[in-house]
């Protein structure tokens, strides 16, 4: 996981903007499989954005929002990836590739 600045995390909000959650927690929660999609959605591309169906049902908002960050950290930790932002149900993370050609987003960020 890097530590990402303000200026950073707004690029990355910009590229990720226009992107559809390429994954979905659901209500069977996080487990090992689901991690291992994302992971691998993350070293395919780098920004992955995850959508939060298991928070829907949930009224408190206070409850979903704690339910949130614990499944921001939980990934975070089993992809060995950085949470950019969550809007609503929908996380963004990023992981850098791992070649140094394939990084995408390294250059702007570098300038950030």
């Amino acid at each position: 996981m890097i530590e990402l600045t303000s200026k950073q995390r707004k690029i990355l909000e910009k590229h990720a903007q226009p992107l559809k959650p390429l994954a979905q927690i659901g209500k069977e929660r996080f487990n090992e499989e689901q991690a291992a999609q994302i992971k691998r959605l993350l070293d395919e591309h780098e920004l992955v954005k995850v959508r939060y169906l298991i928070v829907r049902n949930k009224a408190d908002d206070e409850t979903a929002g704690g339910l949130k960050g614990e499944l921001d950290k939980l990934i975070e930790q089993y992809t060995s990836s950085t949470h950019v932002r969550t809007i609503g149900n929908v996380a963004v993370f990023y992981k850098p590739a791992k070649e140094e050609k394939d990084r995408k987003f390294e250059k702007e960020l570098s300038k950030a």
